[in-house]
């Protein structure tokens, strides 16, 4: 036996030694039905399981991601609901606040004028306050709070240590 008809036909291009050079990166159809006469199965009949298959594949894959699509649409009606609850309890809190140092400053009135006026102006802001959380809706929030945050990186983490500083005092 020579080495040609040992080894097939070499010259072609690379990745076809030993066969007919192929014009297509697809599947040769010939290739499948030489497969399945020598297994007993016809070359359009190799062809019809592997395209079942991947339907079947296909089918299966676009059903978790529909399944997990739903789930996060889930989970996240669950936080803004949670975080819609938690502003409004913030507002009631903010109006409480407000109300007590309206209260206290009424107290002192007699002891000075500018004293109440800074009261007054400090419950002022605290109703407006409650007021612009109760408006706001959850994704409008969190959109201008990026803004900020932005626009005064070192002015917002000051102001967030200052609430938190007052809140954990004021919540105790």
């Amino acid at each position: 036996m020579s080495d040609h008809e040992r080894f097939g036909n070499v010259s072609g291009s690379a990745g076809q030694i030993g066969g007919p050079p192929h014009t297509s990166s697809a599947i040769n159809p010939g290739f499948l039905g030489q497969a399945g006469e020598q297994s007993g199965m016809s070359g359009g009949s190799v062809m019809d399981q592997a395209e079942g298959a991947a339907g079947t594949v296909q089918e299966k894959a676009g059903q978790a991601l529909d399944t997990a699509k739903e789930k996060m649409s889930q989970v996240t009606d669950q936080a803004t609901t949670k975080v819609d609850a938690g502003m409004d309890k913030a507002a009631g809190g903010l109006e409480t606040i407000a109300e007590t140092i309206r209260d206290k400053g009424q107290a002192i009135g007699g002891e000075g004028g500018g004293v109440q006026s800074a009261v007054g102006t400090a419950a002022d802001k605290l109703d407006s306050a409650a007021q612009y959380l109760r408006d706001k809706d959850t994704d409008q929030l969190m959109t201008e709070l990026e803004g900020l945050v932005r626009r005064k990186p070192v002015e917002s983490m000051v102001v967030a240590a200052a609430v938190g500083f007052v809140l954990s005092k004021v919540l105790r």
